[in-house]
């Protein structure tokens, strides 16, 4: 669960939101940061970034996390993207599989973002977010995202938005350890003159 109270925030883990435009990030965003509980009936897009700072529980310690909320108008804001990636540990990708174009685009964010920065699938979380509960409750990966290896979507609907708490728990456990075992293996490299 994300809350906004005492860990250290000098070794922030920065998480990046991204995906295509009216997906839901923002929604995600604020569940995941308690700064709501559901979502707004009215659609304000992201202009840029917002970052929100919230922690995690992992493993019984608290770890401080920076969520970058990226706005989904990449014609307007690709030109920040670097600044938005910069020391980034791991990409939360949202869309919406009811809007007919999200499939694609969320591929084309995969390689924009997580592909682009050499993250592994380990890094990158997808959350699918319904609005309608009438939906299949799990949409198939597309198909360039399950063949670069990246886990099964989480599902995230209007009427169950906390859950999402859940899955980025589990996700944050698990980019941490690969922070720590890509340290572990560079400071081996160093040891054995690599």
């Amino acid at each position: 669960m994300c809350a906004m109270r005492g860990a250290d925030y000098s070794s922030r883990q920065k998480v990046l939101i991204v995906g295509p435009c009216e997906a839901g990030k923002s929604t995600i965003a604020n569940i995941l940061t308690e700064a709501s509980e559901s979502a707004s009936e009215v659609y304000r897009p992201t202009v840029g970034v917002r970052i929100l700072d919230c922690e995690v529980e992992v493993r019984s310690q608290r770890l401080a996390v920076e969520l970058w909320d990226c706005s989904g108008d990449y014609q307007k804001f690709q030109k920040c993207w670097p600044a938005m990636k910069k020391d980034a540990l791991g990409v939360v990708l949202v869309y919406n599989p009811e809007k007919e174009k999200h499939e694609q685009e969320i591929e084309q964010w995969f390689h924009w973002f997580p592909r682009s920065m050499g993250m592994s699938p380990a890094q990158v979380l997808v959350m699918q977010s319904l609005r309608r509960a009438d939906m299949p409750k799990r949409m198939p990966l597309p198909q360039k995202l399950s063949a670069a290896g990246v886990g099964q979507p989480a599902v995230v609907t209007a009427d169950d938005l906390v859950i999402a708490r859940k899955h980025f728990s589990s996700f944050m456990e698990v980019v941490r350890q690969s922070v720590l075992d890509k340290q572990r293996q560079e400071e081996e490299d160093v040891m054995k003159g690599n």
